[in-house]
């Protein structure tokens, strides 16, 4: 049943944001307010000290408010990506815990769960947070069951680990103050379609453009960037022949399935070298590489210089 007032939202911005996650979460609601011709959701973004906010592309957004000034709302939405740690101070989490309590809704989408988690808002609930970072989640928060899935709700709180995450999120608030026709119009705008996954017997948005076996090796293959796994296996997930698999590879994504993988492991080699102060020798075992050397060697092949220089810049 549709509510007499819109379901209104605050996202709490932090510096080095996806501007595709906060799209993601935004655009579908805009799109069911005009689609249905209803005003079922509205919105206003904030940032801590009122302001303007820049994200992981270096683009300025000016905000509407400063997060001590934020009243009634019925969410609360902390949108973080990269240096999501360095956002973790005293003041911050304390305004988070405090404009979040007793809100229908408390989220953190793509890293904005490490936030929600060093509040103390997570003990003792299931959440999801960007891929890269649920190892390292899990380890810092043993208080907080870590999972790997696209958006979990449990009791007020929601997190999402990325865009595709944040994009299920939204259309199932639309089909929740909506229906599920509104839903399934506004997936179709954004070219998305549901499959499901036969291991976990959920539904997951997924891009038309790639084959459902393609989906579910790639996704096989982020699951285990931190434990690389034969792409034997990962094909018996998919539940491809290695052939099979690979074909699909070449025809869509351009590369063989062995480099495919490769390139996952090395993008969480670098978001490894970012975000934390891991050594050498722990990114290598961290992303499946043999010796620190051999990691040294493929990080610079793939990204042009070292581990070290990566830090500085």
């Amino acid at each position: 049943m549709q509510s007499i007032s819109p379901f209104h939202l605050t996202f709490l911005l932090l510096d080095g944001f996806s501007n595709m996650v906060l799209a993601s979460a935004i655009e579908p609601l805009r799109a069911a307010r005009d689609l249905s011709g209803k005003r079922l959701f509205s919105w206003q973004v904030a940032s801590v000290d009122g302001g303007p906010a820049v994200s992981s592309s270096r683009l300025s957004l000016g905000v509407d408010i400063p997060l001590s000034r934020v009243g009634a709302t019925d969410g609360l939405i902390v949108v973080a990506g990269y240096g999501a740690r360095d956002h973790a101070r005293r003041e911050t989490l304390q305004l988070v815990r405090s404009k979040g309590r007793g809100l229908p809704v408390v989220g953190g989408i793509d890293t904005g769960a490490w936030l929600l988690a060093e509040a103390g808002l997570l003990a003792g609930r299931r959440a999801s947070i960007h891929w890269m970072e649920a190892q390292a989640m899990a380890e810092a928060f043993p208080e907080v069951d870590v999972v790997q899935s696209e958006w979990v709700a449990d009791g007020n709180t929601v997190t999402c680990g990325g865009a595709q995450g944040v994009l299920s999120w939204s259309l199932d608030l639309i089909g929740r103050h909506g229906d599920e026709a509104l839903r399934y119009d506004v997936a179709n705008m954004f070219g998305r379609s549901q499959m499901r996954m036969p291991e976990s017997g959920s539904n997951r948005m997924v891009d038309r453009a790639l084959p459902p076996g393609l989906q579910r090796a790639v996704l096989a293959m982020r699951e285990t960037a931190e434990n690389p796994k034969p792409l034997a296996a990962i094909a018996a997930r998919a539940a491809l022949s290695p052939r099979t698999m690979d074909r699909l590879f070449h025809k869509h994504l351009g590369m063989a399935a062995g480099g495919y993988y490769r390139t996952i492991r090395m993008s969480h080699a670098r978001a490894l070298a970012i975000e934390t102060g891991h050594t050498l020798d722990e990114i290598a075992a961290r992303t499946g590489f043999s010796s620190a050397t051999t990691l040294a060697r493929a990080y610079r092949a793939s990204f042009g210089q070292t581990i070290r220089a990566t830090r500085r810049s």
